[in-house]
């Protein structure tokens, strides 16, 4: 690119910088526009055309010299909106949105324009020392969430523990008891960080999922039992009331009727839906049999 075409292109940047002089960069586009030109070499004698465009560059830039003030006030406003914003993340408890905040103003402080050093340090000062202190904030947070997450990890190794004894145990009311008691501290017990969480709240889970399978599995089998202890106390039922309908009262027929009860206890309990109405029936016709004989001997 020849002196004509970089005086051009120069030319061209310094009026359209013009048309938006509040721009927060436009005063250091247009001194280092200005440097460009002075560095631009010309002959001795310069043409017409380089007179006119030299008057054309520096009105150009003229415009953007007299908004200079303006411009610098609003870098300077831009700074110290910036300074407050930063004030304000200070308050932030969620430190992942604030460092991103934190991150966005840094973008916005250097888009917000260039102010004479000794202000623009100043000001850099002011907003390095909220920034420092947020970083300073950060730090220190991390590091009490460090030992909170140990703390806890200890405390949900302690309930799965806790679980793992309670499967232990026999009597399945109680361990119901423990596990939900187990549960409500389980919840009251916070984090252990991202890396623990779920292992440790698998391992939780699957003391839990035994207890149910085998809660399960004990009452499937029980209810079965039950099921065979009815049969069972229907069969003496169906024996007694036969004794009953002969009511011959033999010694042989006396000794069935005597031994149904000791039948009965061997038996075992047939669970509450169907123990009472069972040993009601079976209790009636064994009285009426033995007030029979009563009367018929």
């Amino acid at each position: 690119m020849n002196d004509f075409e970089v005086k051009e292109e120069l030319l061209k940047q310094a009026e359209e910088l013009a048309q938006n002089p509040e721009a927060a960069d436009a005063l250091s586009k247009a001194s280092l526009l200005r440097k460009k030109w002075r560095r631009v070499s010309s002959s001795e004698e310069e043409s017409l055309y380089d007179k006119e465009a030299a008057d054309r560059f520096y009105s150009a830039l003229d415009v953007i010299n007299a908004k200079e003030n303006e411009i610098l006030s609003s870098v300077e406003d831009r700074k110290n909106a910036v300074i407050a914003k930063a004030k304000e993340v200070l308050e932030m408890k969620n430190f992942k949105q604030a460092t991103k905040s934190m991150e966005d103003l840094m973008d916005e402080w250097k888009s917000a324009g260039v102010l004479p050093k000794e202000k623009n340090d100043e000001l850099w000062g002011m907003f390095k020392a909220v920034r420092d202190e947020f970083f300073a904030n950060r730090k220190q947070y991390y590091a009490t969430l460090t030992e909170t997450f140990a703390a806890n990890k200890i405390e949900k190794e302690k309930l799965i523990e806790g679980a793992k004894e309670a499967n232990k145990l026999e009597n399945f009311k109680e361990i119901a008891n423990i596990m939900n008691d187990l549960m409500e501290q389980w919840k009251k017990t916070g984090s252990a960080g991202r890396d623990n969480d779920d292992n440790l709240w698998a391992a939780f889970r699957e003391e839990r999922q035994a207890f149910f399978k085998n809660r399960n599995a004990y009452y499937d089998n029980l209810k079965s039992t039950y099921n065979q202890r009815v049969d069972a106390k229907k069969e003496l039922i169906a024996t007694a009331k036969k004794c009953l309908a002969l009511s011959e009262f033999t010694d042989e027929e006396v000794g069935t009727v005597k031994g149904l009860r000791n039948s009965w206890k061997e038996i075992g309990f047939a669970g509450k839906d169907n123990e009472d109405a069972l040993w009601n029936e079976f209790n009636t016709v064994l009285n009426k049999y033995f007030e029979n004989m009563r009367y018929y001997k």
